[in-house]
């Protein structure tokens, strides 16, 4: 697998070079489990990615991604360093400036950041798990005491601010609807026990009426997603 890593604004990022190029490049933004070391990356790491993540280059895709050193939940920084290395790439990559976007967990908060303001730069989206909103979030782990202690403590860290300062904020957010006018699938892969049950209501309720763009698989059938996300890039592509 031919692949380069780099650093930019200190990160460590990747880039996968397909064989023969399709033109068009796919940008991860993962969560917590992403991350690019000076000699690998998760999806170098873990067999499951990495059958993934080479169907996509069979045919074609340049795939890229960044570090992320610790959980970021979607603060500014961890948007700015994903937007850097899209202008990075645009730069000194011969690929299509308009890029399929895979977000997982809480990757998705940069890329809905990103859909609000650089709606340019996106063809289509896969979302793997996705965590739409920090109240998306909270919905999920409330009642869990020690998930909501920790996910607390978390957004603290991310957002440089008192754990009773988050606390209380949150306690005025709820979720809202989502309207989402690109291309997109979401993927959800029943990993999570009990939250799994609280993540597909949460779909049922804001995501109602794109019940077909809705996949629920299992853990072993992972290998899905390259085939969901391949017909959702072509469907995409159709539209230079």
């Amino acid at each position: 697998m031919n692949f380069r890593i780099f650093t930019l604004n200190d990160q460590y990022c990747i880039i996968h070079y397909p064989e023969k190029p399709n033109g068009f490049g796919v940008l991860v933004i993962g969560g917590e489990e992403q991350y690019v070391d000076k000699q690998s990356s998760n999806w170098l790491s873990n067999n499951a990615r990495q059958k993934i993540l080479q169907s996509f280059l069979d045919d074609g895709y340049t795939v890229y991604y960044t570090n992320f050193n610790y959980r970021h939940m979607g603060n500014k920084q961890s948007v700015e360093q994903v937007a850097s290395l899209y202008e990075f790439i645009k730069r000194t990559e011969i690929l299509n400036e308009r890029v399929h976007v895979i977000a997982e967990g809480i990757g998705t908060l940069i890329a809905m950041d990103l859909l609000k303001n650089k709606r340019e730069m996106i063809r289509s989206i896969v979302f793997i798990n996705p965590i739409f909103s920090i109240q998306w979030m909270i919905s999920i782990v409330k009642d869990q005491p020690f998930l909501y202690k920790k996910t607390i403590k978390d957004l603290s860290s991310a957002y440089d601010i008192s754990e009773e300062s988050c606390e209380k904020n949150i306690k005025n957010l709820k979720v809202t609807s989502f309207t989402i006018t690109y291309p997109f699938v979401i993927i959800h892969i029943l990993e999570h026990g009990i939250q799994d049950a609280l993540w597909t209501q949460l779909y049922k309720k804001y995501f109602s009426k794109y019940n077909e763009n809705i996949y629920v698989i299992l853990p072993e059938k992972r290998s899905r997603i390259a085939y969901y996300a391949k017909n959702l890039f072509m469907q995409a592509e159709a539209q230079l």
